[in-house]
């Protein structure tokens, strides 16, 4: 896979967005970053396999105080001061002041793209030793076409889906010691990576390197189906009760069913990372049984 040559409509909305959130950010930093929490949990990923439900879940839970804004991207890019990240945090008071009326008081951000940018484990571990993390794992052939029509809406992408998604013309990604190619904006990983981003098992083996088994919660998409948050979840959060009411899905978008030919040769392609997958996890998930 080799880098874009210029910068994509995608890329280009994501950095006009960011200026967006310069005032936002400014407001932030007048308050001094040592009154902020740190994030108790961080939803991981993967991109298009539920992570926006599933913190709108944890967001409309009694306890919980979310982040300013759900994707924050500190570790995937060229790391900014803890300070800064502490300013997208209630301040520990108001985590103080829930805890108080609910018995407990976390909060949390969600930023998919930190599952498959090998540089971010090791960067997140150096700020968040304790962090409790949550990987929401998708069937990477469902993720894939969903990625390549979430692309494709976005202006990140023109091409047929047959091309776009062809596993004969993948090509091997960067080492992960060139970090600075996975923190680019317009890193293709980033923008595409349609079959790279499901590719769970390397994945989740280097933040099994950078943190403890326990630290780490896997859950399948199937989970998240009943619109509250998962019992897993609840119980790997500390949370009390059994959640909110239900919450509407979100960044659930339709399209046409690919060509069954161009389906199977993708179930082919990840046959040997959903084994990989359900040796490193020790269970199988909905798509590998």
């Amino acid at each position: 896979m080799s880098p874009v040559s210029h910068r994509s409509v995608g890329a280009r909305v994501a950095h006009q967005a960011d200026r967006a959130w310069r005032g936002l950010r400014l407001a932030v930093a007048r308050v001094d970053p040592r009154e902020r929490a740190l994030p108790d949990f961080v939803v991981i990923g993967a991109q298009k396999a539920g992570t926006s439900s599933l913190y709108g879940q944890l967001s409309a839970h009694p306890s919980v105080m979310p982040a300013l804004r759900k994707e924050i991207h500190h570790f995937d890019r060229a790391p900014a001061s803890p300070g800064r990240y502490r300013g997208w945090f209630p301040r520990r008071a108001a985590l103080d002041r829930v805890a108080r009326r609910t018995g407990r008081g976390i909060t949390g951000e969600a930023t998919p793209f930190y599952l498959c940018h090998p540089a971010v484990p090791g960067r997140m571990r150096a700020v968040l030793p304790d962090v409790r993390l949550i990987a929401v794992l998708r069937d990477p052939v469902a993720r894939a076409i969903s990625g390549y029509h979430h692309a494709v809406r976005v202006g990140d992408e023109t091409r047929p889906i047959e091309v776009a998604l062809d596993p004969s013309a993948t090509e091997a990604l960067p080492p992960a010691t060139d970090v600075a190619w996975y923190d680019a904006p317009d890193c293709p990983l980033r923008l595409h990576g349609y079959l790279a981003r499901g590719r769970y098992a390397e994945q989740l083996e280097r933040w099994f390197s950078a943190y403890p088994r326990g630290q780490v919660l896997v859950i399948d998409s199937d989970a998240l189906r009943g619109g509250r948050v998962p019992d897993a979840v609840l119980e790997f959060l500390d949370l009390p009760g059994s959640g909110p009411a239900e919450v509407p899905d979100r960044n659930v978008g339709a399209y046409a069913a690919p060509a069954s030919e161009l389906e199977a040769g993708l179930r082919e392609y990840f046959r040997p990372h959903d084994a990989r997958l359900a040796s490193l996890l020790g269970v199988e998930l909905s798509w590998t049984t």
